[in-house]
Formats: structure tokens, C-alpha cells, sequence
């Protein structure tokens, strides 16, 4: 089975950050979702790492990373340290689902971090008010988690729920290998994130293009989800992968380079004028 890189770490607070990086040239900056960490994106490090820089991070809480807060300002000032730290800049940033909430508000800052910014079945967050019991979709997997059943049968169930009926017993089993690895901080500090967010406010803010990447099939972030996405950043590009569900990465992940490469080329071609709404 393909494999991701070698982990390397960053000091940070009082803990330290996780992260993976491979390859040469202009930086992809990778943040996963709910289910996963820096592991989920081997299939697009070992498709574009001849072409550009790639570094994917475990967020806080999750795979190897230590716990730094539950807020998205937590979230977003670790990444922010870590593309400081490693001296990204004018990079695409790729944010999958749980992750495109803390890229969005990378990408709504006036910094020269992100040059382009790629929401992969991702949402604006669930807008509830802080302190609010964990949403089912949060809680149910706690209890799970707190009950110390976490082996490769409760990891085949994460990775059927989020793909259609005739996804490959392949990919199957790479998902569910890196949801095996799930971490109680993980859920409580992402569901508690993603819950309270509310990126709605700040999509105004964002002037770097963007690409939003959906499956056809996604049973994790709904038909209303996604419209509110899409609303609040009516300029974006917009490509679905018709029979591709919540993890198109690992699904498809021949298409997803496809339209990874065609927007990053685009936006970091030699005659482009500064990378914008308009442009």
C-alpha cells in the first residue's frame, strides 16, 4: 500500500506539531479532515511531488500533533506557525473537509501565505454557540472512542461511511487504516472547532481564487452544506467528481491531481498578474 513521508516535527508552545513534506518547487500546503491526518494525502505525495513542494500537517489533536485549543483561532495560528516555520509562502492550500475551515481563514487574511486556495468536501462550520453539547455527529463518535473499541473493523465502518457502495476494497482499507489511528482529542477538539465555526463572516475577505472540490456521491456534507459554500464564495470554481464520495483524494485521486496541477499552473504561471477574484 502506498506510504506517506517520514514525519518530522516542529516545537510549538509547549508541544509540538507533526507534519510530512516532500518534493521541490512552489508549496501545496495540505490540512486534513475529521477522519484523518498527514497519512491521508500519500496518494498526492507521491503524484505531485515531482512537481512541487508538498507539506501536510497532523492538526492539533490529531495523529502525532499535541493539543493546542478547540477554537479555530487555535487551529489557524498553528498553521500559521508552521508555514512561518518552514518559510511557505504563496502557497495553494488545500483544506479537506474539517481542514478547509481553517484554510479558508488562512486564505482571509492579508498575509502572503496563501496564493490559491483548494476546499475539498468542505463547509463554512456549524455555527453554534460555544460551549453547546457535541452534535451527534461529534458525540456519537466520542462514545465510541471512550469505549476503546478502535480497531480496523470500527476504522472499514468510518472509511464505508464516507465512500459510495462500489469503492475498491483498496481504498477501503487505506482509509480505514488511518482512521484506526483516531484519537478522542481529535473528535472532541475538531467536532468542538467545526461546530462553533462560523467562516460565513469572512469569505468576503478571501482574494485569492479558489477551487471547491466536491463528490458526486459525498454522504458527509450535504446538498445545503455545500450551497452555503458555494454562496458565500460566488467566485469560485466550482468541479465535481461525479461518482467520487467524501474522500476523492483517495478515491480519485488521478482526477484530483488533474485539477490540482491545472490550478496551481494557472494561478503560478509566469504572466499572471497577482492571483485574485477578477482574475
Amino acid at each position: 500500500m502506498i506510504e506517506a513521508p517520514e514525519l518530522r516535527y516542529m516545537s510549538y508552545k509547549s508541544g509540538r506539531i507533526a507534519y510530512r513534506e516532500s518534493g521541490a518547487g512552489r508549496p501545496i500546503f495540505l490540512l486534513h479532515g475529521m477522519n484523518g491526518d498527514s497519512r491521508s494525502w500519500a496518494y498526492l505525495f507521491h503524484s505531485l511531488k515531482a512537481s512541487f513542494r508538498l507539506i501536510a500537517w497532523d492538526a492539533p489533536s490529531f495523529g502525532a500533533s499535541d493539543v493546542f485549543g478547540n477554537e479555530v483561532k487555535d487551529f489557524k495560528s498553528a498553521a500559521e506557525a508552521l508555514m512561518k516555520n518552514l518559510e511557505v509562502q504563496d502557497a495553494v492550500v488545500i483544506g479537506h473537509s474539517m481542514g478547509g475551515l481553517v484554510a479558508l481563514q488562512l486564505a482571509a487574511d492579508e498575509t502572503d501565505l496563501v496564493a490559491g486556495l483548494i476546499l475539498s468536501s468542505s463547509h463554512l462550520g456549524f455555527s453554534k454557540p460555544k460551549g453547546e453539547a457535541l452534535m451527534p455527529r461529534y458525540a456519537d463518535r466520542i462514545e465510541r472512542l471512550s469505549s476503546g473499541v478502535v480497531d480496523i473493523d470500527y476504522g472499514i465502518e468510518r472509511a464505508r461511511r464516507s465512500t459510495p457502495p462500489n469503492t475498491s476494497d483498496n481504498t477501503i482499507q487505506f482509509l480505514a487504516n488511518i482512521s484506526t489511528g483516531a484519537r478522542l482529542e481529535g473528535i472532541r477538539d475538531g467536532g468542538r472547532m467545526s461546530q462553533e465555526a462560523d467562516n460565513i463572516s469572512i469569505c468576503s475577505q478571501v482574494d485569492a481564487p479558489v477551487l471547491i472540490l466536491s463528490g458526486g456521491q459525498d454522504k458527509v456534507i450535504s446538498s445545503d452544506m455545500h450551497a452555503a459554500l458555494i454562496a458565500a464564495l460566488p467566485f469560485a470554481k466550482q468541479v465535481v467528481i461525479p461518482k467520487a464520495g467524501h474522500a476523492s483524494y483517495a478515491e480519485y485521486p488521478g482526477e484530483v491531481t488533474k485539477h490540482i496541477k491545472e490550478f496551481a499552473m494557472k494561478i503560478w504561471r509566469p504572466s499572471s498578474n497577482s492571483p485574485g477574484k477578477n482574475n
